[in-house]
Order: C-alpha cells, then sequence, then structure tokens
C-alpha cells in the first residue's frame, strides 16, 4: 500500500535529518545550509583548529557584550553572527577565519555543515549499525521501488496517487540535502575523536 511505502521512507528520512543536527550550530538564522563541499584532510584539519579559537572568541564576546545566542546554553559559537555589528568583534572573527582560509562566515558554515554530516554518517547509530550505511542504502533504487509501489496501488485515485509520489519526491529531496557528499565521510574518519567534542556542543 502507498502509505506504508511512503511511511517507510519518511522513517528514513526521520534518521537521516537526525545526521545534520550538529550542522546547525554556526548558522546565524533557522538552520545550517544544505550546502557541500568535497572535503580534503588538510581542510578538516583547518575547520577544527578555527572552531576552537571562534569557541574562545565567542566566549569573550558573550563576556564583554552579553549572550546573543538564540536560546541559552546554545554552543557559544552560533551566537558569533549576532556579534558582526561590532568592529571588534568582526575584526576578531575576520582574523581568525583568514588564518584558516575561510573567506567569511558563510563559508565556514558550509565546510561546517560538510564535516558534520560527514562526522554523524561514521557514527554507529543506537540500533549497532552505522548511519552512513541505514541513511545512504542505494536511496535511488529505494525510491524507485517506492514510486513503483504507488503507481502499481488500484486503490488510489489519481488525485491520490499524484499526492503521494509528491510527497515521495519531497522527502527524496530532503534526505538527499542531509546526506554527506561522496568519500566525505572517508576524509572525516580519521578526525572522530577530535569532532567529537564539536558535534556534542550543540
Amino acid at each position: 500500500m502507498h502509505a506504508h511505502t511512503v511511511r517507510h521512507f519518511a522513517r528514513r528520512l526521520c534518521l537521516a535529518s537526525s545526521l545534520a543536527l550538529s550542522a546547525c550550530f554556526l548558522s546565524g538564522s533557522a538552520g545550517a545550509s544544505d550546502d557541500q563541499v568535497k572535503l580534503t584532510a588538510p581542510m578538516v584539519e583547518k575547520f577544527i583548529a578555527a572552531r576552537g579559537e571562534l569557541a574562545v572568541l565567542a566566549a569573550d564576546l558573550t563576556k564583554k557584550y552579553g549572550d546573543r545566542s538564540d536560546t541559552p546554553g546554545d554552543d557559544p559559537v552560533a551566537s558569533l553572527p549576532a556579534f558582526q555589528d561590532i568592529a571588534e568583534a568582526k575584526t576578531r572573527t575576520d582574523a581568525i577565519l583568514t588564518k584558516y582560509d575561510f573567506k567569511d562566515l558563510d563559508t565556514l558554515d558550509i565546510v561546517t555543515n560538510s564535516v558534520m554530516l560527514a562526522y554523524q554518517a561514521d557514527v554507529p547509530d543506537n540500533s549497532g549499525g552505522n548511519a552512513a550505511e541505514n541513511a545512504q542504502n542505494d536511496p535511488e533504487a529505494e525510491k524507485a521501488k517506492a514510486r513503483a509501489e504507488i503507481e502499481a496501488d488500484q486503490s488510489l485515485t489519481p488525485e491520490k496517487r499524484k499526492e503521494a509520489l509528491q510527497q515521495l519526491d519531497e522527502q527524496f529531496a530532503s534526505l538527499q540535502a542531509l546526506t554527506p557528499l561522496p568519500g566525505n565521510a572517508e576524509v572525516v574518519k580519521p578526525f572522530l575523536d577530535r569532532l567529537k567534542p564539536i558535534a556534542e556542543a550543540n
């Protein structure tokens, strides 16, 4: 039945959505960008180093100018965009970003999203499996199978079939946005221990 098919795909989407939770801590808006970049080991090294210095800076700015995080107790780095109207904060932020070859906070945000999605894909889930395996087992094939089941379901009216197919397309698009780029999980794997505190900071 189409309802079971869509629910099954939705469960995979819910699992995959957990991969991106940690990627939201740097964005000053609703969440991290869906954009990703192809990671390299030097890029991850620079990300970790920059993140450490930005955390110290964020704590100092919070002490001087007050807490500007969206929610008290959030990772202080998430509040950095809110301090950029202060000359000192902007100068110090830009200095750290330049030091580690990041153009601006938006560029770092994209790398953050890429690193955190790859990190979560490498971390075993609660069932003992691997998130990458659960979220990336040929989603194109699974989507095609789900679409075929919906189209073959004679109990559906044309309107309901169209609605179910649209739902499937939307869920698949969301799943793709939460899946790390090919190769990124492998690049991040040697850094898991160093990335764990960053992922847990949010």
